[in-house]
Protein backbone atom coordinates (compact mmCIF):
# COMPACT_ATOMS: atom_id res chain seq x y z
CA UNK A 1 0.00 0.00 0.00
CA UNK A 2 2.58 2.62 0.84
CA UNK A 3 4.37 1.64 -2.44
CA UNK A 4 1.24 2.53 -4.26
CA UNK A 5 1.59 5.75 -2.62
CA UNK A 6 4.86 6.47 -3.34
CA UNK A 7 4.37 5.32 -7.03
CA UNK A 8 0.70 7.74 -6.89
CA UNK A 9 2.93 10.59 -5.64
CA UNK A 10 5.96 10.72 -7.88
CA UNK A 11 3.16 10.38 -11.11
CA UNK A 12 1.31 13.29 -9.91
CA UNK A 13 4.53 15.25 -8.89
CA UNK A 14 5.82 14.39 -12.69
CA UNK A 15 2.80 15.31 -14.06
CA UNK A 16 2.64 18.49 -12.12
CA UNK A 17 6.32 19.34 -13.70
CA UNK A 18 5.13 18.80 -17.02
CA UNK A 19 2.66 21.20 -16.70
CA UNK A 20 4.44 23.55 -14.91
CA UNK A 21 7.33 23.62 -17.78
CA UNK A 22 4.91 23.62 -20.44
CA UNK A 23 3.24 26.77 -18.55
CA UNK A 24 6.71 28.44 -18.92
CA UNK A 25 7.24 27.61 -22.03
CA UNK A 26 4.17 29.24 -23.67
CA UNK A 27 4.64 31.91 -21.13
CA UNK A 28 8.25 32.83 -22.73
CA UNK A 29 6.89 32.52 -26.46
CA UNK A 30 3.91 34.75 -26.17
CA UNK A 31 6.42 37.13 -24.31
CA UNK A 32 9.05 36.98 -26.95
CA UNK A 33 6.09 37.26 -29.49
CA UNK A 34 4.54 40.37 -27.96
CA UNK A 35 7.88 42.23 -27.68
CA UNK A 36 10.33 41.16 -30.68
CA UNK A 37 7.82 43.59 -32.77
CA UNK A 38 9.07 46.33 -35.18
CA UNK A 39 7.28 49.85 -35.89
CA UNK A 40 8.11 51.35 -38.58
CA UNK A 41 6.58 55.28 -40.00
CA UNK A 42 6.59 55.91 -44.12
CA UNK A 43 6.13 59.53 -45.78
CA UNK A 44 4.07 58.13 -47.94
CA UNK A 45 1.26 55.62 -48.50
CA UNK A 46 3.00 53.44 -50.92
CA UNK A 47 6.34 53.15 -49.37
CA UNK A 48 4.50 52.03 -46.42
CA UNK A 49 2.53 49.70 -47.90
CA UNK A 50 5.80 47.98 -49.52
CA UNK A 51 7.37 47.99 -46.49
CA UNK A 52 4.49 45.70 -44.38
CA UNK A 53 5.09 43.25 -47.36
CA UNK A 54 8.46 42.70 -46.23
CA UNK A 55 7.72 42.81 -42.51
CA UNK A 56 5.08 40.80 -42.65
CA UNK A 57 3.41 40.26 -39.07
CA UNK A 58 6.68 40.95 -37.02
CA UNK A 59 5.96 44.84 -37.03
CA UNK A 60 3.56 47.19 -38.37
CA UNK A 61 4.04 50.13 -40.89
CA UNK A 62 2.95 53.44 -40.41
CA UNK A 63 1.98 55.87 -43.44
CA UNK A 64 2.44 59.99 -42.42
CA UNK A 65 0.63 60.98 -45.65
CA UNK A 66 -2.15 58.41 -46.53
CA UNK A 67 -4.02 60.83 -49.07
CA UNK A 68 -3.74 61.71 -52.87
CA UNK A 69 -5.15 65.23 -51.74
CA UNK A 70 -1.49 65.94 -49.50
CA UNK A 71 1.23 67.14 -51.58
CA UNK A 72 4.32 65.91 -49.87
CA UNK A 73 6.38 68.64 -50.72
CA UNK A 74 4.41 70.79 -48.56
CA UNK A 75 3.87 69.13 -46.08
CA UNK A 76 3.67 70.13 -42.69
CA UNK A 77 4.26 67.79 -39.49
CA UNK A 78 1.86 67.97 -36.35
CA UNK A 79 2.83 67.35 -32.99
CA UNK A 80 1.24 63.84 -33.86
CA UNK A 81 2.84 63.23 -36.23
CA UNK A 82 6.28 64.07 -34.69
CA UNK A 83 5.13 61.55 -31.33
CA UNK A 84 4.52 59.14 -33.99
CA UNK A 85 7.93 59.21 -35.61
CA UNK A 86 9.71 59.27 -32.16
CA UNK A 87 8.00 55.90 -31.20
CA UNK A 88 9.61 54.43 -34.27
CA UNK A 89 12.42 52.20 -34.78
CA UNK A 90 12.60 52.85 -38.42
CA UNK A 91 11.27 55.75 -40.47
CA UNK A 92 11.33 56.12 -44.35
CA UNK A 93 12.20 58.16 -46.21
CA UNK A 94 12.23 58.93 -50.29
CA UNK A 95 14.75 61.92 -50.28
CA UNK A 96 16.35 63.85 -52.68
CA UNK A 97 14.66 66.60 -51.15
CA UNK A 98 11.12 65.40 -51.97
CA UNK A 99 10.18 64.67 -48.01
CA UNK A 100 12.96 66.16 -46.20
CA UNK A 101 10.59 67.73 -43.52
CA UNK A 102 10.71 64.29 -41.71
CA UNK A 103 14.39 64.78 -41.20
CA UNK A 104 13.97 67.89 -38.83
CA UNK A 105 11.87 65.18 -36.41
CA UNK A 106 14.43 62.60 -36.82
CA UNK A 107 17.51 62.25 -38.12
CA UNK A 108 18.21 59.22 -37.08
CA UNK A 109 16.79 55.54 -37.60
CA UNK A 110 15.89 56.83 -41.24
CA UNK A 111 16.05 54.30 -44.43
CA UNK A 112 16.42 56.68 -47.25
CA UNK A 113 15.49 55.72 -51.01
CA UNK A 114 17.11 57.87 -52.43
CA UNK A 115 20.43 56.93 -50.95
CA UNK A 116 19.69 53.64 -51.78
CA UNK A 117 19.41 53.50 -55.42
CA UNK A 118 22.49 56.49 -55.87
CA UNK A 119 19.96 59.70 -56.68
CA UNK A 120 21.80 62.89 -55.94
CA UNK A 121 20.03 66.25 -55.62
CA UNK A 122 18.60 67.53 -58.36
CA UNK A 123 17.86 64.15 -59.90
CA UNK A 124 14.20 63.76 -60.24
CA UNK A 125 12.35 62.81 -56.92
CA UNK A 126 10.08 60.54 -58.53
CA UNK A 127 11.89 57.46 -57.69
CA UNK A 128 8.96 55.12 -56.50
CA UNK A 129 7.36 54.81 -60.85
CA UNK A 130 11.39 52.75 -61.92
CA UNK A 131 10.95 49.12 -60.14
CA UNK A 132 14.57 48.79 -60.62
CA UNK A 133 14.27 51.45 -57.48
CA UNK A 134 12.25 49.16 -55.08
CA UNK A 135 14.00 46.14 -55.51
CA UNK A 136 17.07 48.30 -54.25
CA UNK A 137 14.60 49.48 -51.70
CA UNK A 138 13.00 45.92 -50.76
CA UNK A 139 16.26 44.42 -50.11
CA UNK A 140 17.26 47.20 -47.90
CA UNK A 141 14.03 47.15 -46.11
CA UNK A 142 15.16 42.85 -45.18
CA UNK A 143 18.53 43.77 -44.14
CA UNK A 144 17.75 46.57 -41.67
CA UNK A 145 14.64 44.80 -40.33
CA UNK A 146 17.57 41.80 -40.30
CA UNK A 147 19.52 44.35 -37.85
CA UNK A 148 16.49 44.69 -35.47
CA UNK A 149 15.64 41.58 -35.54
CA UNK A 150 17.90 39.25 -36.44
CA UNK A 151 16.66 35.69 -35.36
CA UNK A 152 14.33 36.74 -38.23
CA UNK A 153 16.46 38.10 -40.96
CA UNK A 154 15.50 34.76 -42.95
CA UNK A 155 11.89 35.48 -42.96
CA UNK A 156 12.42 38.77 -44.08
CA UNK A 157 14.84 38.10 -46.57
CA UNK A 158 12.42 35.24 -48.15
CA UNK A 159 9.17 37.68 -47.63
CA UNK A 160 11.88 40.54 -49.88
CA UNK A 161 12.46 37.81 -52.68
CA UNK A 162 8.47 37.25 -52.81
CA UNK A 163 8.19 40.61 -53.36
CA UNK A 164 10.32 40.79 -56.14
CA UNK A 165 8.71 38.25 -57.99
CA UNK A 166 5.46 40.35 -57.85
CA UNK A 167 7.54 43.01 -59.26
CA UNK A 168 7.76 41.26 -62.35
CA UNK A 169 3.98 42.16 -63.37
CA UNK A 170 5.17 45.72 -63.83
CA UNK A 171 8.48 44.77 -66.05
CA UNK A 172 6.45 42.61 -67.95
CA UNK A 173 3.61 45.50 -68.98
CA UNK A 174 6.57 47.92 -69.29
CA UNK A 175 8.26 45.78 -71.96
CA UNK A 176 5.27 44.85 -73.83
CA UNK A 177 4.61 48.52 -73.88
CA UNK A 178 7.75 49.49 -75.14
CA UNK A 179 7.61 46.78 -78.27
CA UNK A 180 4.40 47.61 -79.00
CA UNK A 181 4.95 51.78 -78.89
CA UNK A 182 5.16 53.68 -82.24
CA UNK A 183 5.80 57.27 -81.58
CA UNK A 184 8.17 57.83 -78.64
CA UNK A 185 7.44 61.69 -77.91
CA UNK A 186 4.99 62.61 -75.32
CA UNK A 187 4.45 65.54 -73.24
CA UNK A 188 3.86 65.80 -69.35
CA UNK A 189 2.25 68.04 -67.03
CA UNK A 190 4.88 67.35 -64.51
CA UNK A 191 7.94 64.44 -64.15
CA UNK A 192 6.18 62.37 -61.73
CA UNK A 193 5.95 59.27 -64.36
CA UNK A 194 8.85 59.93 -66.44
CA UNK A 195 11.26 57.06 -64.67
CA UNK A 196 8.70 54.82 -66.04
CA UNK A 197 8.49 56.60 -69.30
CA UNK A 198 11.99 56.54 -70.28
CA UNK A 199 12.28 52.92 -69.35
CA UNK A 200 9.85 52.14 -72.02
CA UNK A 201 11.56 54.13 -74.64
CA UNK A 202 9.61 57.04 -74.59
CA UNK A 203 10.92 60.62 -74.93
CA UNK A 204 9.88 63.99 -72.96
CA UNK A 205 10.04 66.48 -75.02
CA UNK A 206 8.50 69.45 -72.61
CA UNK A 207 10.70 69.04 -69.45
CA UNK A 208 11.02 73.07 -69.50
CA UNK A 209 7.23 73.14 -69.05
CA UNK A 210 7.14 70.41 -66.76
CA UNK A 211 10.01 71.49 -64.24
CA UNK A 212 8.44 74.97 -63.52
CA UNK A 213 4.64 73.21 -62.81
CA UNK A 214 6.90 70.98 -60.53
CA UNK A 215 8.09 74.02 -58.62
CA UNK A 216 5.00 75.69 -58.80
CA UNK A 217 5.83 78.26 -61.25
CA UNK A 218 4.20 79.42 -64.52
CA UNK A 219 5.96 78.01 -67.47
CA UNK A 220 6.84 80.46 -70.16
CA UNK A 221 5.10 81.65 -72.90
CA UNK A 222 7.54 79.75 -75.37
CA UNK A 223 7.49 76.92 -73.61
CA UNK A 224 3.47 76.97 -73.79
CA UNK A 225 3.49 78.03 -77.19
CA UNK A 226 5.58 75.04 -78.26
CA UNK A 227 3.82 72.60 -76.43
CA UNK A 228 0.34 73.70 -78.13
CA UNK A 229 1.81 73.43 -81.27
CA UNK A 230 3.01 69.82 -81.04
CA UNK A 231 -0.50 68.84 -79.77
CA UNK A 232 -1.90 70.59 -82.76
CA UNK A 233 0.57 69.30 -85.17
CA UNK A 234 0.17 65.66 -83.56
CA UNK A 235 3.80 65.63 -82.53
CA UNK A 236 3.54 63.32 -79.10
CA UNK A 237 2.03 60.08 -78.67
CA UNK A 238 -0.29 61.35 -75.60
CA UNK A 239 0.25 63.69 -72.55
CA UNK A 240 0.74 62.34 -69.62
CA UNK A 241 -1.40 64.35 -66.93
CA UNK A 242 -0.60 64.38 -62.90
CA UNK A 243 -4.46 64.33 -61.66
CA UNK A 244 -2.73 66.20 -58.55
CA UNK A 245 -2.15 69.08 -60.55
CA UNK A 246 -4.15 72.35 -59.77
CA UNK A 247 -2.81 74.60 -62.33
CA UNK A 248 -5.38 76.17 -64.58
CA UNK A 249 -2.54 76.15 -67.51
CA UNK A 250 -2.58 72.74 -66.98
CA UNK A 251 -6.11 71.79 -67.45
CA UNK A 252 -5.97 74.21 -70.37
CA UNK A 253 -3.41 71.73 -72.18
CA UNK A 254 -5.53 68.66 -71.08
CA UNK A 255 -8.51 70.35 -72.67
CA UNK A 256 -6.48 71.05 -76.17
CA UNK A 257 -5.09 67.56 -76.38
CA UNK A 258 -8.85 65.80 -75.85
CA UNK A 259 -10.18 68.55 -78.51
CA UNK A 260 -7.46 67.40 -81.02
CA UNK A 261 -7.94 63.62 -79.94
CA UNK A 262 -4.05 63.53 -78.00
CA UNK A 263 -4.42 60.64 -75.85
CA UNK A 264 -4.49 61.60 -72.14
CA UNK A 265 -2.87 59.56 -69.25
CA UNK A 266 -3.79 60.12 -66.07
CA UNK A 267 -1.64 59.53 -63.19
CA UNK A 268 -1.34 60.49 -59.87
CA UNK A 269 2.10 61.56 -57.16
CA UNK A 270 0.66 59.54 -54.33
CA UNK A 271 -1.44 56.35 -54.36
CA UNK A 272 -5.08 55.94 -53.38
CA UNK A 273 -5.79 55.53 -49.98
CA UNK A 274 -5.93 51.79 -49.23
CA UNK A 275 -4.53 50.79 -52.17
CA UNK A 276 -1.52 48.56 -52.78
CA UNK A 277 1.74 50.11 -54.70
CA UNK A 278 1.46 47.26 -57.72
CA UNK A 279 -2.02 47.06 -58.38
CA UNK A 280 -1.71 51.19 -58.76
CA UNK A 281 1.10 51.27 -61.01
CA UNK A 282 -0.46 48.35 -63.10
CA UNK A 283 -3.58 50.34 -63.30
CA UNK A 284 -1.69 53.44 -64.88
CA UNK A 285 0.13 50.47 -67.34
CA UNK A 286 -3.14 49.60 -68.13
CA UNK A 287 -4.02 52.46 -69.40
CA UNK A 288 -1.10 53.50 -71.21
CA UNK A 289 -1.43 49.87 -72.93
CA UNK A 290 -4.61 50.54 -74.41
CA UNK A 291 -3.28 53.95 -75.33
CA UNK A 292 -0.66 52.27 -77.63
CA UNK A 293 -2.75 49.54 -78.78
CA UNK A 294 -5.44 52.57 -80.19
CA UNK A 295 -1.87 54.18 -81.79
CA UNK A 296 -0.92 51.41 -84.14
Amino acid sequence: MKKFSKLFLLAVGAIFLTFSLSACGKQSSTKKTSADKIKVVATTNFYANIAQEVLGNHGTVTSIIDSPNVDPHDFTPTTATAKEVAKANLVIENGVGYDTWVNKLQDRKILSVGKIVGAKDGDNEHLWYNPANIEKYVDALAAQYGRLLPQDAAIFKKNAAAYKKKLNVLNQKMDQIKNEKQNADVAVSEPVFNYALQKMGFKVTDNHFALAIEEGSDPSYTDIRDLQNSIKEHKIAFFVLNKQDDSKIVDNIADLCRKENIPVLEVTETMPKGGNYIDWFSNELDQLAKIVQTKR
